[in-house]
């Protein structure tokens, strides 16, 4: 939906279609089903059919296939034959995880194999990160075009108040906002929150759908709340009110992952003016090192400490002169140069015409 929803600000003549499984994004976010012309259910049964019939009606001259699943690259790829083409979108890989995707649909038996016929057979590929892009090119044979597209926040979702707050009152305010687990996976952070609180930093916790086992747990733990469940937009206009964002991430079970993973709530955290408190993970580590847009926990009891010894106005002032560069609008016309760039090539179409763009994945 951030990809459509950048385009569509663009103001380009662009024809949108979906090929999904599960739900529709209005199902999921209560809007975004309005951005495509077209839609198609891919069955749990036979999406290859489904998809090859999507091709047949919608005509594309662009597929842009997001996964997890690899699978449905893959039949994006035999159903086109080599006659349209297909941008593997990698944010996920499962040769890094030791656990199920959770997408609610079972795991494939082969999905190494897919994973390197999606990513070797696509004509261009697109990453979160570079350390994942070195990952994928220490396994496969990446020979096409890549380009590195992170999970940047909307510019529009944001609140007016972006980056406008001035020196913090009192004690540090926290904020978590996102996918919670209570199953030992990078998204089980009980540990976390209950370690931060007892380090004497207060954090609000907005889970993206309930999460009675983190409630149950705040009404035992002095400092921490959860919060009701928001609609992004929502989210976002309320994250200016805190000083820091907590990005860090149980890496008992998916270290490997979670060292390549950009969340998309590092980027709206910044584009709300928060700086990231980010646990020790790569991708991580060298965005708010590189940036300089937050520092790094090594363990969430650690974070206390470090308040204590962090500039953190000065961060909030550094985080809002630049937090336009963590938006999907800043960056979108880079994403759509490399549409272009495929559909001209030989495998492209072969004329001026607008660009009709498929998202599958």
């Amino acid at each position: 939906m951030k990809y459509a929803l950048g385009l569509e600000g663009r103001d380009e003549d662009v024809t949108l279609g979906f090929a999904y499984q599960g739900r529709t994004l209005s199902e999921w976010y209560g809007s975004g089903d309005e951005l495509f012309d077209g839609w198609w259910r891919l069955p749990r049964s036979d999406p290859g059919d489904a998809i090859a019939r999507a091709v047949e009606e919608f005509r594309p001259d662009l597929i842009h296939s997001h996964n997890l699943p690899d699978l449905l690259t893959v039949l994006a790829l035999r159903a086109v034959g080599g006659d349209v083409p297909v941008v593997h979108d990698v944010h996920d890989m499962q040769s890094l995880r030791r656990t199920p995707y959770e997408d609610g649909f079972d795991d494939p038996e082969d999905p190494l194999d897919l994973e390197r016929a999606a990513v070797e057979g696509c004509d261009g590929l697109i990453a979160v990160s570079i350390q994942m892009l070195a990952e994928l090119e220490a396994r496969y044979d990446v020979g096409g075009p890549v380009l590195l597209f992170a999970n940047y926040a909307l510019e529009r979702d944001l609140s007016p108040d972006a980056g406008a707050r001035g020196p913090a009152a009192g004690p540090p305010r926290v904020v978590y906002q996102g996918s919670l687990s209570a199953n030992g996976s990078h998204y089980d952070l009980r540990g976390h929150f209950a370690s931060i609180a007892r380090s004497g930093v207060p954090i609000d916790v907005f889970p993206n759908r309930d999460a009675p086992a983190y409630r149950e747990l705040a009404e035992r733990t002095a400092g921490m709340r959860v919060m009701d469940t928001l609609e992004p937009s929502a989210l976002l206009r309320r994250l200016p009110a805190y000083d820091l964002g907590w990005a860090g991430f149980n890496s008992g079970l998916n270290a490997a992952h979670l060292d390549t993973a950009l969340p998309n709530k590092a980027f709206e955290y910044l584009a709300s003016g928060l700086p990231v408190a980010a646990g020790p993970h790569g991708a991580l580590r060298r965005l708010v090192e590189d940036e300089g847009v937050g520092f790094v926990v090594p363990a969430p009891a650690d974070l206390g400490a470090m308040l204590a010894r962090v500039d953190l106005d000065a961060l909030r002032a550094r985080v809002a002169d630049r937090r336009h560069r963590f938006t999907v609008e800043g960056h979108i016309g880079d994403l759509l140069a490399f549409y272009r760039d495929l559909i001209a090539g030989p495998r492209g179409g072969t004329g001026p015409a607008p660009a009709r763009l498929h998202s599958g994945g």
